[in-house]
């Protein structure tokens, strides 16, 4: 019998959750370290999961076998399907959370996993040795590290290795691969006005130690901003100055495995900023901490604080303020749209100008937090460090934002982490396109996943979520045989449901009654249903109720027939690009070598060291022309 592998967890968020949960159940043993138990799971900013293109990740998560998309089903207080005026490609779910019950929710699922040990501490260093087997006698001196002096990059991967990490109490912990997921926590400070705090999200610890030791490790680190908003006394809030935005009657589960939910919805509201909001912040903004000097590190482009607004968006009257509620076991409201660096009193003056918070309780301030991350081009598309193996990397410190983006993370090193073999392109999925994004062409500003940022999104929408990634998430041990079969017969059920109409004819004189109720035109011979399904004002449900097939089957029939042409043409592109990722590139090719490519091509393609010809094309720097050079170097 093979002996386990040992995986050391560093952090208790998002992408340390799925990190834990996705090693642990393919069979690995976990430690998981967080800086405190009681943030485990913790949302320190919006009260929210999924949104457009988040809410994708969500349900890649689910049909690979994650957690997060059960998590929200069972703690969530609203649900809302956003962009349904557009087409299917961009339709994206977002959930109102009860922040304590998500986490108390995911504390317990990893608690209950018997092979995941979970304990309260900080991981100060990272300790590698030569890529030897470590032996089960190994001594605690021959684990600390001797090397002081940063690592080349130049190395191999297999010249050096992780061993063990060392606790801030002196303690070594062995074991065969780490994961470092220590989101906004890394050398973090919160600040607004002249106020400096170094801590993590919301006052907790933060993490001091580790960034020397990557840094020693040889990793380029990177010094990124984000921010939240004040938190706001229920009480004090005048809603009737607000449009109430509700959530959905027809609730749309996350996990294709909760079936269908029903419960009692909370609302939230919508307000906007005024002349006055905007005057306030223009005559203070010297005395914000993004503007006075204090904060040097780069922000989020797509989740600008309101200063931020007010002067990239002069010519805008106004911006939305959305009031939501943070559970249903606290008063406090999170005010979405109006993070802020601005001094204590200069906020309250600012939350005041809004309709509705004329006289608003502030119960927590607004801050921006700073921390360190990593370059994540240092890393493979497993999310491992080219240069030590067993160190894998998810979530903010490699340079994205949120925490959808932080849990696929997660999940893909967990996997990678416990030595199974996940193989996710940009044709397959938007986790595909996060990890290519960041280890390809890195970021130099926190990383935000957009439906815009898939070439394939057509093929790539949230409903079919579990037809493309569930086969893999039950080859590498995620998903259960008896889900898998369940899977079976939906995709069996599906293909059936197409059949069925594009071989059925419908005659005029049941269709035209039908047809005139939608203002389409009239038939005079016999039409399949596949034909009338795909009018545009026209869909399957018209002429079938799907008895006995399910919503999610019908939602399947409906979308594959009424695009079956754009989704045609999207195959044909994708299996262009696959056979781009299909063609390796040798790991010991020297570019210096290859005459005709240009010094910058040379210098990318050395540091990045892509694996495949599609890869090297996606690299900042690297043309047409040098893919073709290398195409010929290469037959050579």
């Amino acid at each position: 019998m093979s002996k386990m592998k040992s995986i050391i967890i560093i952090g208790g968020g998002h992408a340390g959750c799925e990190a834990a949960l996705a090693a642990a159940r393919i069979g690995a043993r976990v430690t998981l370290f967080a800086l405190s138990l009681d943030s485990i799971g913790l949302m320190p900013c919006n009260p929210c999961i999924g949104g457009s293109a988040k809410g994708h990740l969500v349900r890649e998560i689910d049909a690979l076998g994650g957690e997060m998309g059960k998590a929200i089903d069972a703690t969530f207080i609203q649900s809302k399907m956003l962009n349904t005026a557009k087409g299917p490609a961009v339709y994206s779910l977002r959930a109102q959370a009860d922040k304590r019950l998500y986490m108390a929710y995911m504390k317990q699922v990893l608690e209950n996993e018997p092979n995941i040990s979970i304990r309260e501490g900080e991981v100060v260093d990272i300790i590698t040795q030569a890529a030897l087997p470590l032996s089960a006698d190994c001594s605690v001196d021959a684990l600390r590290p001797t090397q002081k002096s940063p690592r080349s990059l130049n190395s191999p991967l297999s010249q050096e290795r992780v061993t063990a990490v060392a606790l801030e109490n002196g303690e070594i912990i062995p074991c065969d691969a780490a994961i470092v997921c220590t989101g906004t926590y890394l050398k973090s400070r919160c600040l607004y006005g002249e106020t400096v705090t170094h801590t993590g999200p919301g006052g907790l610890r933060n993490s001091q130690g580790l960034s020397e030791s990557l840094q020693r490790l040889g990793f380029e680190l990177l010094r990124f901003k984000t921010g939240t908003p004040a938190r706001i006394h229920r009480r004090s809030v005048d809603f009737s100055k607000m449009a109430e935005q509700k959530g959905d009657k027809k609730i749309v589960p996350f996990s294709f495995e909760s079936g269908d939910l029903s419960r009692e919805q909370v609302s939230c509201h919508l307000t906007y900023t005024t002349p006055e909001t905007h005057e306030i912040i223009q005559r203070s903004i010297h005395r914000s901490a993004m503007y006075s000097g204090l904060i040097q590190a780069t922000g989020t482009r797509y989740c600008p604080s309101i200063e931020d607004k007010i002067v990239r968006f002069a010519d805008k009257e106004r911006h939305p303020v959305f009031i939501e509620p943070e559970g249903l076991s606290t008063q406090e409201m999170y005010v979405q749209g109006m993070s802020s660096a601005l001094p204590a009193d200069v906020q309250r003056e600012v939350y005041r100008s809004v309709p509705g918070l004329e006289s608003c309780e502030i119960m927590r301030n607004a801050y921006a937090i700073e921390y360190d991350c990593i370059n994540a081009t240092q890393l493979t598309l497993s999310l491992e460090a080219k240069h030590i193996g067993g160190l894998f990397f998810a979530g903010q410190i490699c340079g994205s934002s949120g925490y959808e983006e932080a849990a696929a993370q997660g999940l893909v090193a967990g996997i990678s982490a416990a030595g199974a073999r996940l193989e996710i392109g940009r044709a397959d999925a938007y986790i595909g396109v996060l990890v290519d994004d960041l280890v390809t062409k890195g970021t130099r500003e926190p990383y935000r996943m957009m439906t815009s940022r898939a070439e394939y999104r057509l093929l790539l929408r949230q409903d079919n979520a579990d037809l493309r990634l569930t086969p893999k998430g039950y080859a590498v041990g995620l998903i259960s045989q008896e889900r898998h079969a369940r899977f079976l017969q939906k995709a069996a059920a599906i293909e059936q449901g197409i059949a069925r109409c594009q071989k059925t004819s419908i005659a005029p004189e049941a269709a035209n009654p039908i047809l005139a109720a939608k203002n389409s035109p009239p038939i005079s011979t016999g039409m399949k249903l596949a034909d009338l399904i795909k009018r545009p004002e026209m869909d399957y449900y018209d002429f079938c109720d799907g008895s006995g097939l399910g919503d999610a089957v019908c939602e399947q029939v409906n979308i594959q027939i009424k695009y079956e042409g754009y989704i045609a043409i999207q195959l044909a592109q994708a299996e262009v690009f696959r056979k781009m990722e299909n063609k390796p590139l040798p790991t010991d090719i020297d570019y210096e070598s290859i005459t005709g490519l240009r010094l910058e091509a040379r210098q990318k393609l050395s540091a990045l060291r892509p694996v495949s010809f599609g890869q090297a094309s996606r690299i900042t720097g690297v043309s047409p022309a040098d893919i073709s050079v290398l195409m010929v170097a290469c037959r050579e």
